[in-house]
């Protein structure tokens, strides 16, 4: 009787079989790579564009855009200091969440713990690596419970002769949460560095040149902070001009309408008639990224905004690095020695996506401006009264 012969791969086949797969595996894995990056971005253009719609709805309701409560010359106003997401919930399909915020009074009181703990998947990026969660801060803590500034200084005064709000955190605590990524954009005016005082240092920090009189000489944008009395709009802390009166962009406004005890109870607001340099040509909202989330930059606070002086993706070897600006040490790709510690420079727009960042202009659209965009040109997207003429970008 005759033995069936079995047939078995060689040694020398069978390496050929896993170099192949290996070879397969080497074209598929980029492939799946570019796919997802491909979806982050769609996915992350369909937030922003939701958000311009919401923009939108609320200016056909109210007759102008919301505004963030956050005085533009970095002072304390009265105000309740909330941002200017919590105005678009209600056009975000978030009415439940909409209807526990009380912008007349402090974002510290009990009242306003699920607003401060909640989580919206809407303002998360898919490309940015920390997930939507309510301890952004947390996750890249070191040493302690960093969170968002809880402290009551930053609530709100007594409204119409009203008890002051009284916080349900001590003044000295943190609380956690949900670092957007989408900032408000401030426009074209600079964050002030040490070069034109600034967090109380002396001297130049090395980085003047994309703030303060070197904002001034590269762009010409705002007005030279050395020449008050002759320079066409001077800008100061966060984008706003130094008296107050407002930013060069979509946010950042300063004080709005006061109650009869002189205590403003919103920022100064901004038309359609207003951004005269065009809807379509001012840049209205920008991406930012976790490893620029600061200690006040909760979705509902008042800081969550930025400008267009730095270039896009100024922080890439911050985000390289996986570190966050805020608590990298010293002499670190993302907080060079030479560029001290200002927190101005999270103040612009970046992100994840490869080549560039995702805007919504002031007219709703979502554009792609790519990293090798003339910083000229890419900051004169953010003011809108500028007079600038923005090559086509």
């Amino acid at each position: 009787m005759l033995k069936r012969s079995t047939k078995a791969f060689t040694l020398i086949e069978l390496l050929v079989v896993i170099a192949i797969i290996a070879v397969l595996i080497g074209l598929l894995v980029p492939a799946v790579q570019k796919v997802r990056a491909a979806a982050a971005r769609a996915q992350c253009s369909n937030n922003l564009k939701q958000l311009g719609l919401a923009m939108h709805n609320y200016l056909g309701a109210n007759g102008f855009f919301p505004q963030t409560q956050f005085d533009s010359t970095g002072g304390q106003t009265g105000l309740a200091n909330w941002g200017w997401i919590p105005k678009l919930l209600p056009y975000i399909e978030q009415e439940a969440l909409a209807k526990l915020v009380d912008f007349s009074d402090s974002y510290s009181t009990p009242k306003a713990a699920p607003v401060r703990m909640a989580v919206i998947q809407s303002i998360n990026c898919p490309s940015d690596p920390a997930a939507a969660s309510n301890n952004t801060y947390g996750n890249f803590s070191t040493s302690g419970p960093f969170g968002v500034y809880g402290s009551p200084q930053w609530g709100c005064p007594p409204q119409y002769g009203a008890p002051a709000a009284v916080p349900d955190i001590p003044a000295s605590s943190r609380f956690y949460a949900q670092h957007s990524s989408y900032y408000g954009s401030y426009g074209d005016g600079y964050s002030t560095s040490s070069g034109y005082p600034y967090g109380g240092q002396a001297g130049d920090d090395g980085c003047d040149q994309y703030t303060a009189r070197g904002s001034w000489q590269r762009y010409n944008n705002g007005g030279d902070p050395y020449l008050p009395d002759n320079a066409p709009q001077p800008t100061s802390y966060l984008g706003g001009d130094k008296d107050g009166t407002g930013g060069r962009g979509f946010f950042g406004g300063g004080k709005g309408p006061t109650n009869p005890t002189g205590v403003a109870t919103t920022g100064r607001t901004v038309r359609p008639a207003d951004v005269v340099d065009g809807l379509s040509n001012t840049i209205m909202l920008g991406h930012t990224v976790s490893n620029a989330a600061g200690s006040k930059e909760g979705w509902y606070q008042g800081m969550s905004i930025g400008g267009t002086s730095l270039p896009p993706n100024f922080l890439r070897p911050c985000m390289q690095s996986g570190q966050n600006y805020n608590w990298a040490p010293s002499g670190t790709p993302c907080r060079p020695a030479a560029c001290g510690a200002q927190s101005w420079q999270t103040r612009g727009f970046n992100s994840y996506h490869t080549g560039g960042v995702l805007v919504t202009m002031g007219d709703g659209g979502v554009r792609f401006i790519i990293d090798s965009i003339n910083q000229k040109s890419y900051n004169a997207l953010g003011s809108k009264a500028g007079g600038e003429a923005t090559p086509d970008f």
